[in-house]
């Protein structure tokens, strides 16, 4: 692929959408509301946003493109909104209610699956793979109409042991297809889980193709618009998607749920970019709208886990590992029995903090910051958004002051410090023996610099992008496609590694790489049926005939991008870049603070606190008896002491 061409980088959040953008040397960034109603329309917006600041029509700007990149929370929310596709499922007679599960496991029946919606099928494959009996052509069309007649709008089929042979599972979708043609009103779409998973493990397959179909059909239609949208201005290349595995794909090569969480994993990208620059551990730290999501970058490798859970379900979708909680800029605060709650019920983007103006009633993080002070009412995002003062503490007064009890600061300040100390307790527990934190998202430096107060953290790395970092790390993943097959003792390991690269080359030259432009790389997962865990295994090893071990390859289409430069550290003076002075309220004390602006901070640069750095898209506030500083690749590094704020 040409690299002196345009990379456009879309993270669509809960409340933000974000965009990375890079031309040869040049940068932009840019941040627009999310339009829940229709991801695509902020995903444009934020487009043109950035073809605005390399002075480009939209047209242009996208027949310049290499590349265009997205990542969504669409499969996400409508999880935890329930709102996916109402499911039928087949599986094997007598595991109706059971599902496969063992006792105290979550069943897809708890979330995903209406329990009506269930029938079995009457057939039956042993461990051997042998068919013992095939599925009953009445039986199964019975079950399937039955299911249709009920509401089903999606046929899932998931039978025993289809790992060890799935020719039964393929007998019901010909049956259900034959019975249903594509072509008729009537046809109903169907999925298996040998389409999705090729792993052992009936419970974990199941899990797997139920998670996927449940956001197939919303996740099919939002991406594949804004591939049109894209190709109606000049785009001529496919639109490619942040995949929770580490690497992005063309629409047309990507499952639903290889979505989920691709965001916040795009943001490890960034972190691990920045532990190979400063040859250090790092724990990530993404606090949004919404949520913190935490990762842990050691020795420059990223966490990867074998089985992602989705809303307590086990799968077989590897993602790199992120954590989450409920805490953000739009955290709801709000009394609960007399005790201050701070959510994990968020506000969103519509109507977003009472202090936006746009109809926001309820009280939240960024309402107590703007009373405060320590966000600046016509300065937020450069300028570009006025937030009311009075709105925020009116939100306040109705729903967090006690009468009588404390007054709008003080209730304020409550929750800041609430907030601020479910952050520092996730961070370290998540992050044992490191003391280095990178804090991004639009609430990330608003909420951490403190914590270098803590013995355990002795620095908080903010960089330029960090309020767009899910973008910017976006900007750093390629291209990768992984491909199994089930690796049994008598399997001609190289004969199965021949099939694969054969699919992944074909897959990579439709998405624009020649066969000298892919890395491949090779493992095998094997599983314990009694311990139910999966670990990595040599592929050379011998093996009983019955181990569960699957062959992986990965094809990886690289797509790097250098976004540092290094420059000389001097002892430049802050005073250049200081604006002028307000009134901000730390703890109980009401300061006048200098206020100072992050991009026009020269390499070398110390501020001491307390004081606030305001950058187009986020704000640092600098706690008293701490220092902030500018590194030689231009971040920002605060630390208590000034022996720590050196790292490069």
């Amino acid at each position: 692929m040409k690299k002196d061409l345009i990379t456009i980088n879309i993270d669509v959040g809960g409340t933000f959408t974000d965009g990375f953008f890079v031309w040869g040397d040049e940068l932009a960034s840019a941040k627009v509301p999310t339009t829940g109603h229709d991801l695509t329309v902020g995903f444009m917006e934020c487009i043109e946003s950035g073809a605005e600041k390399m002075e480009m029509g939209l047209s242009e700007f996208l027949s310049k493109a290499s590349m265009v990149r997205f990542s969504t929370t669409m499969g996400t929310n409508a999880i935890i909104e329930k709102k996916g596709m109402q499911i039928g499922l087949l599986v094997t007679s007598g595991q109706e209610e059971g599902l496969y599960s063992v006792e105290g496991e979550f069943k897809v029946s708890d979330y995903f699956v209406n329990p009506e919606l269930i029938e079995g099928v009457e057939e039956e494959i042993d461990i051997e793979g042998k068919v013992i009996r095939e599925p009953k052509v009445e039986q199964t069309l019975k079950a399937v109409k039955k299911l249709q007649e009920s509401g089903a709008r999606m046929i899932v089929i998931s039978l025993k042991n289809s790992y060890w042979n799935d020719a039964n599972e393929r007998e019901v979708k010909r049956l259900i297809q034959e019975e249903y043609p594509r072509h008729y009103l009537g046809s109903v779409p169907t999925l298996a889980s040998f389409e999705v998973s090729s792993r052992p493990d009936d419970y974990r397959r199941l899990n797997t193709v139920v998670g996927n179909a449940y956001i197939h059909r919303p996740m099919k239609v939002s991406l594949y618009r804004a591939e049109d949208k894209i190709r109606s201005h000049a785009y001529n290349k496919p639109l490619f998607i942040g995949h929770s595995s580490g690497g992005v794909a063309a629409v047309a090569k990507t499952r639903a749920i290889d979505t989920l969480n691709s965001g916040p994993v795009a943001g490890v990208f960034g972190v691990k970019a920045l532990s190979d620059e400063y040859q250090a551990d790092i724990i990530g730290a993404d606090m949004g709208g919404t949520s913190l999501d935490l990762s842990v970058v050691r020795k420059g490798e990223l966490p990867l886990e074998l089985s992602h859970e989705i809303e307590g379900l086990p799968t077989h979708i590897p993602a790199i590992a992120v954590q989450t909680i409920g805490a953000g800029g739009g955290s709801i605060a709000k009394m609960e029995r007399g005790k201050l709650q701070i959510g994990p019920e968020s506000v969103g983007a519509n109507p977003g903090p009472a202090c936006f103006g746009k109809g926001g009633k309820m009280a939240t993080v960024t309402d107590a910051d703007v009373v405060l002070g320590r966000i600046s009412s016509d300065f937020f995002l450069g300028g570009r958004l006025e937030l009311s003062v009075d709105k925020a503490r009116k939100a306040m007064e109705e729903h967090v002051v006690l009468e009588g009890k404390n007054k709008v600061e003080e209730a304020a300040n409550e929750i800041i410090i609430g907030v601020e100390q479910k952050v520092k307790d996730a961070i370290v527990k998540v992050g044992s023996g490191i003391d280095t934190v990178v804090a991004y998202g639009g609430a990330g430096p608003m909420h951490m610099t403190g914590l270098v107060k803590e013995k355990s953290i002795k620095r908080i790395i903010v960089t330029p992008h960090s309020a767009i970092f899910s973008a910017f790390g976006e900007s750093m993943m390629g291209i990768l496609h992984t491909y199994t097959r089930p690796l049994r003792g008598k399997s001609n390991v190289e004969e199965l590694i021949d099939q694969m690269k054969i699919d992944a080359e074909k897959d990579m030259k439709s998405e624009g790489f020649s066969l000298d432009e892919i890395k491949f790389d090779i493992d095998a997962i094997s599983y314990d049926p009694n311990e139910r865990v999966d670990g990595f295994v040599p592929i050379e090893k011998k093996r009983k005939s019955d181990e569960l071990v699957t062959l992986r390859l990965h094809a990886i289409g690289e797509a790097p991008v250098s976004v540092f430069t290094r420059g000389k550290c001097g002892e430049e003076n802050p005073e250049i870049a200081k604006i002028g002075e307000r009134e901000v309220i730390w703890g109980n004390e009401k300061i006048s603070t200098p206020v100072f602006i992050f991009e026009k901070l020269q390499k070398g640069a110390i501020v001491e606190g307390p004081a606030i750095i305001e950058s187009i898209d986020t704000t640092i506030p600098v706690v008293d008896g701490t220092f902030f500083s500018v590194d030689a690749i231009g971040n920002g590094i605060i630390g208590s002491k000034r022996s720590d704020i050196v790292v490069s």
